[in-house]
This record gives structure tokens, C-alpha cells and sequence, in this order.
């Protein structure tokens, strides 16, 4: 080794914004390679995505919300403990940057320019929460050390339920509201 020569050490967070951005292109070459078809089918689901559901939000759907949400959270603290914490979230980063990339391409193929503006509307309320929450884990993950962090999880569970209430309760007014325009 040269006299100013260091040595490459790993950084997982250029990894892990790596597959991010691999997620990204290929979210955006799949939208962008359909056929006329299934864009034509995106715009259908798309209407009926910004109309919102037919019945309205109980606490029985929050539960079900909530359970999906805090399993993820759940799988994502786990396997932060793991041996497997760097490829898992890889694998994770990979996943969030080809479904943003496959929801905004495709609202951007049926709304032009207003389909980034639809998608960040339809994300808005509960990001607030649920993005603080991975970054907390993704933290806890790559640091060395104790992972359990039982009491610091707890409080995640209790933004993700505040995440899942929004996300149920507050989004379809914002949509409700976007769908006037």
C-alpha cells in the first residue's frame, strides 16, 4: 500500500441507496415498457384509486392496517438483529424504490406532471410517521451492539398505529379533495 493510500471500507448506506435507486429504474422500466393495454388498465385503477373505497374506514379496518403495518415494522426490527440486517434491507430498499417508482410512473402516464404531485398526496399524512419509523430501525440496524431496543420499539409501534390511523382516516379527505381538480 502507497504511503496515502486507504483502504476501502464497506459502507452499507451507499449499498443501501444503491439498491434504492436500482429499485427506482426498474419500478420505471416496467411502467414504461407495458404495452398500451395495461396503461390503459393503470388509468382505470387510477380513477378508482383517487374516488377511494366504497365503504367507510371502521376500526376493524384499522386493525387490519394496523396489523400489516406493525408486521412489517416487526420483520424489519428482526432482521435488523440478524446477521442478514445489510442484505435485508437492501432487499427492502430494493422493494420501496420499485413500488414509488411503478406509482408514480404510472400516475404520471395517466395525469402527465400532476401524477407526482397525486402520488406524493396519496403518501402524505402517514409518511409523516412511518418514515421516521424506518429511519429509527435502519439506524438501529447498522449500529454495532446491543439491537433490542425494546423500549425505543414500543414507541415505533405507537407511531406506525398513528401512521395507520392516518393513513386510514386522513389520505382519502386529501384524495377526496385532490379529485375536485
Amino acid at each position: 500500500m502507497g504511503k496515502y493510500h486507504t483502504p476501502f471500507r464497506f459502507q452499507p448506506s451507499i449499498l443501501t441507496v444503491f439498491c434504492f435507486f436500482a429499485g427506482i429504474f426498474a419500478g420505471t422500466m416496467w411502467v414504461n415498457r407495458m404495452g398500451a393495454g395495461l396503461k390503459e388498465q393503470l388509468g382505470v385503477f387510477g380513477q378508482a384509486f383517487l374516488t377511494g373505497s366504497t365503504q367507510p374506514p371502521s376500526l376493524e379496518l384499522l386493525a387490519e392496517l394496523l396489523l400489516k403495518r406493525s408486521l412489517g415494522i416487526g420483520i424489519l426490527w428482526l432482521l435488523g438483529m440478524s446477521l442478514f440486517a445489510v442484505p435485508g434491507f437492501c432487499l427492502a430498499a430494493v422493494y420501496a424504490g420499485f413500488s414509488m417508482a411503478f406509482l408514480i410512473s404510472s400516475m404520471t402516464v395517466q395525469a402527465g406532471l400532476m401524477g407526482v404531485f397525486l402520488f406524493l398526496l396519496s403518501v402524505f399524512p402517514q409518511m409523516i410517521f412511518y418514515l421516521p419509523v424506518l429511519a429509527v430501525l435502519y439506524i438501529w440496524a447498522m449500529a454495532p451492539g446491543n439491537k433490542i431496543h425494546g423500549g425505543g420499539f414500543a414507541v415505533l409501534l405507537v407511531l406506525t398505529a398513528a401512521g395507520a390511523a392516518s393513513e386510514l382516516w386522513l389520505n382519502p379527505w386529501f384524495l377526496h379533495f385532490a379529485s375536485g381538480f
